[in-house]
């Protein structure tokens, strides 16, 4: 590879000046013996890259490749192409032809399979083996140049486009999966939710490749044994990251880009290739998406003001890769050299031509991104201040129970010192944020500028709860075995604790463990416990401090005084909040103190050299077990998450640590770890740029229709994506449906406040019909990181009353009277299950009305939290009812898989009904 020393020496190598935008290659299928057809008498040249027909004038372009060519031949005349990205550039590489031309063989190697051979490898792997051999050349000349690589594989069948490396699925159901298109406020087009995998050498990149490929849509036609039905775009994102070796500071520089490896379907003529069916309709719909391809290509050669990339999925995917101004892009056009294809290999040259003579714009800029952290947990993070205190955050790793999230204080060498173990309750008020004050209080109590707390403290987030993931059910049904794995992996010798403390139903939960096992923990600590037949805590021996406020109904003192007669060796005390209102504030460590006095005569007795200290000592810090991981330092330890309550004295903390550290720089070496998307911030001149360009548009992005200056002031720029829908009719499209952003492939998730969406009117305002919103969905969520295993709730609403009588949910609609019948809201099912499945909904409506059942076939989506829809019913209006002389329809069946794709907020469907008279 003659050009490859040259262009990895410097980005000074990369002239961009000389590459046009859109490069186009011909390769000529080379004739097989047995092929009875004409030949095509072509004359070309490979060095002057010039192309002639019979009876046509040559035609030029950027390289002709006979069909004596071999795979490495090709290759070649890429890799400059391919070394853009190493520097933060977009290139792209079409294969594009009619079918059965060669493109799957050039991209990847014969018969439509990766092939690894030396002679028989395609672009694809080369790239694979190229990209990484660069990547280490670069990186061993300079220890400040670190790459990530990242993969995803997506194919566009039948107008929609999949994931081809999404996990769990084989070919057939992942076709269920869709995935949306939308673009970024800089002009990138990316696709929802789409799997990209980290990968680190070329056999991992091969290794999905193979995975992919399995997935990809091939069938059998009478023009090739292995047809691809769908486009296959593999997106390789390189990010080149710098630091300045004399800097103490962990920022870098950041260069992010993409190569993209496209091998298009083959455009087909239905009457030679014989296909039926299926076939037939993949056919149809590739050459539809080739049609809009090309339509692209005549508006860009003729610097069109309009580009059609949204009139298909497949441009509006590539329209990154096809703008001049983002992308550096060579199209390799395949052809045959057969008689009988004359036709298709005319249009393949025509097109070919019309994109070589599309014109730069202006140079494609680097991805650059200042100043980019990375993942570590400890960026932006710190070690305690307060020496003594040793305040982080970890993650223990149980064996049955995953990641359990936990903030950690105080300093421990080994199990005899005195491990404290809290536990909280039920709601996000009783986080294990909340024992931050108690943990406080008690370190300032028992250490001193001299000498360390010989108590060490771990308060975790049960499973469901704060920051780990899992069954709420955990801790309330099986705290003993949940707690104990907890204790194994804090104290993996003794398999106890000093204490256990627990609030609520965490105070629940320590007493039941207790009874199952007795032998975790030598002390007990309760605050206002909630707890069912106290009588069998008679076997609870420990001795036990019970705090109860005679103020808080949602945790009787009755059952405390219960709970007091049971538990032997207690020391037990009352409070009103209402007259004390800080009463557990200034008392509660300082009981917990006493108790540990009174019981354990060895308390005061301190390992003197462990815990002594001097003014100039150092505290060194003790190694993080096996079983548990760094989470974060004192800012993590102090703040809150998600519906946690950030506490004052907590708050104040933070803020003053906050703004101590704020000036400082921490050293980190583990620099490299995770990608981490740059915020992007509008400088005011972009910003201007935009506000211009909104300014001056008078087409609405949904409908394409005209908008006149009357109505421009009523209608809707949409706030994150800022598509301008017209007020007209396309504004009531978000009345309905006000989760995406309405126009086609956007996906953008809406921002609208409820004032602004009360000004437009539902579609199909009518006086002749009876409107009903239903909404539909599910929510999600993991109920084990080690299981995989998820809980859905499927779900129907209606906020009219009266109007439901009950909603079946069946999730096997093949089989007669397999649905779950739900008489009264929430008309809600919960399933836990590996993966998404199939779940019809059937509204019987209140048997007055005489309406037809309602059937919405759905299939419950693995998104994150909820996943909702709303569906418009529309009644003929005759009164309130159904004049019930008529004869109603059984069933009116709502699919949503068929719903309406132009317009995705306007779903609706009409309760019809049958005019003729009723039988006798």
């Amino acid at each position: 590879m003659s050009a490859y020393n040259a262009l990895c020496s410097s980005t000074s190598s990369i002239d961009l000046n000389n590459l046009s935008p859109i490069q186009v290659f011909i390769r000529i299928k080379p004739n097989n013996s047995n092929d009875q057809y004409e030949i095509i008498p072509f004359k070309y040249s490979s060095n002057t890259a010039i192309l002639t027909l019979p009876n046509s004038p040559p035609l030029s372009f950027d390289n002709v490749f006979p069909p004596q060519s071999t795979q490495y031949d090709i290759f070649e005349s890429i890799i400059p192409l391919l070394h853009l990205p190493l520097y933060g550039y977009n290139s792209t590489i079409f294969a594009y032809g009619q079918t059965n031309s060669g493109k799957t063989y050039t991209m990847l190697g014969p018969d439509g399979k990766l092939s690894l051979a030396a002679d028989l490898m395609g672009i694809i792997p080369r790239t694979s083996r190229y990209l990484f051999a660069a990547i280490h050349k670069l990186t061993s000349s300079s220890p400040s140049i670190q790459y990530q690589v990242r993969v995803s594989y997506l194919e566009v069948y039948n107008g929609r486009v999949y994931d081809l490396l999404r996990k769990n699925d084989n070919k057939s159901n992942n076709r269920l999966h869709s995935l949306s298109i939308r673009g970024d406020n800089q002009g990138n087009i990316n696709v929802t939710d789409a799997v990209e995998i980290p990968v680190h050498n070329s056999l991992e990149l091969e290794n999905i490749l193979m995975q992919g490929n399995q997935r990809r849509a091939t069938a059998f036609t009478y023009m090739n044994s292995s047809s691809s039905r769908s486009h296959a775009l593999l997106i390789i994102w390189i990010e080149r990251r710098e630091r300045s070796i004399s800097s103490l500071s962990r920022e870098y520089t950041s260069y992010l880009g993409r190569l993209n490896l496209i091998d298009l379907a083959g455009s087909e003529d239905t009457s030679r290739s014989k296909a039926e069916g299926d076939r037939f309709r993949e056919a149809i719909n590739i050459n539809t998406e080739l049609f809009q391809l090309r339509r692209v290509l005549d508006a860009l050669s003729a610097s069109s003001s309009y580009i059609p990339y949204r009139d298909s999925t497949l441009t509006r995917l590539l329209q990154s890769s096809l703008s001049t101004t983002q992308s550096i892009t060579i199209l390799i056009s395949h052809i045959s050299s057969l008689n009988i294809d004359l036709s298709e290999t005319l249009s393949t040259l025509k097109y070919s031509q019309i994109a070589k003579c599309v014109q730069r714009t202006s140079i494609p800029a680097q991805k650059l991104c200042k100043n980019i952290d990375t993942s570590d947990v400890m960026f932006g993070d710190y070690n305690d201040p307060v020496q003594c205190f040793y305040r982080r955050t970890v993650y223990i790793h149980t064996p049955s129970y995953g990641k359990i999230f936990a903030r950690l204080a105080g300093h421990r060498y080994d199990e005899q010192q005195k491990c404290i173990l809290l536990i909280h309750g039920s709601g996000p008020i009783n986080s294990s944020m909340y024992w931050n004050d108690l943990v406080r209080r008690l370190l300032l109590t028992t250490s001193s500028s001299s000498s360390l707390s010989p108590y060490y403290f771990v308060a975790i987030d049960c499973p469901g709860y704060g920051r780990s993931d899992g069954d709420k059910q955990t801790i309330r049904s099986y705290p003993g075995a949940f707690i104990q794995e907890i204790i194994d992996c804090i104290s993996p010798t003794t398999h106890k604790v000093y204490c256990l403390i627990g609030s609520s139903q965490g105070a629940a939960a320590v007493f039941n463990a207790l009874v199952e096992k007795p032998a975790i923990s030598s002390f007990l600590a309760v605050q206002d416990p909630v707890s069912h037949d106290p009588q069998r805590f008679v076997c609870i021996k420990q001795p036990a401090l019970l705090m109860y406020d005679t103020d808080d109904d949602g945790h009787p003192v009755s059952v405390g005084r219960l709970v007091r007669k049971y538990i032997p060796n207690n020391h037990y005390y009352e409070f009103a909040s209402s007259k004390q209102p800080k009463w557990l504030e200034h008392n509660a460590h300082l009981k917990l103190l006493q108790l540990f006095d009174e019981y354990d005569a060895n308390n005061n007795i301190t390992n003197a050299s462990s815990l002594q200290l001097t003014a100039s000592s150092k505290i060194s810090v003790p190694s993080v077990p096996a079983c548990v991981s760094v989470a974060g330092g004192i800012i993590s330890y102090l703040s809150s998450y998600n519906r946690e309550p950030l506490y004052k004295n907590s708050k104040e903390e933070l803020e003053s640590i906050l703004s101590a550290y704020e000036n400082q720089s921490v050293q980190n070496d583990d620099l490299f770890v995770e990608k981490i998307e740059p915020e992007r911030i509008e400088d005011d001149e972009s910003k201007a740029q935009r506000l211009a360009t909104e300014l001056a548009q008078t087409q609405c992005d949904l409908c394409n229709q005209h908008i006149s200056s009357s109505d421009m002031s009523k209608s809707l720029r949409l706030p994150d994506c800022r598509h301008l829908l017209c007020y007209s009719c396309c504004c009531k499209t978000i009345k309905l449906n006000s989760y995406e952003c309405p126009v086609v492939s956007c996906a953008t998730k809406l921002n609208v406040s409820s004032s602004q969406l009360s000004l437009y009117s539902l579609p199909f305002s009518s006086d002749n019909e009876k409107h009903i919103i239903i909404q539909f969905g599910n929510s999600c969520k993991l109920t084990s990181s080690s299981s995989q295993r998820y809980e859905y709730t499927a779900y129907v609403k209606c906020k009219m009353k009266n109007v439901i009588d009950s909603v079946s949910f069946d999730i096997n609609p093949k089989y007669p009277k397999s649905a779950i019948r739900v008489s009264e809201a929430p008309y809600e099912l919960v399933r836990i299950m590996n993966s998404e499945f199939t779940c019809d909904f059937i509204i019987q409506w209140d048997k007055a009305l005489n309406w037809p059942k309602l059937r919405i076939t759905y299939y419950v989506q693995s998104k994150q939290d909820s996943f909702t829809r709303n569906l418009l019913v529309r009644v003929p209006y005759q009164g309130n009812t159904m004049a019930k002389s008529h004869k109603t329809r059984e069933e009116v069946v709502y699919n949503w898989t068929d719903r309406d794709r132009t317009k995705p907020n306007i779903n609706y469907v009409v309760l019809s009904y049958d005019y003729s008279s009723p039988s006798n």
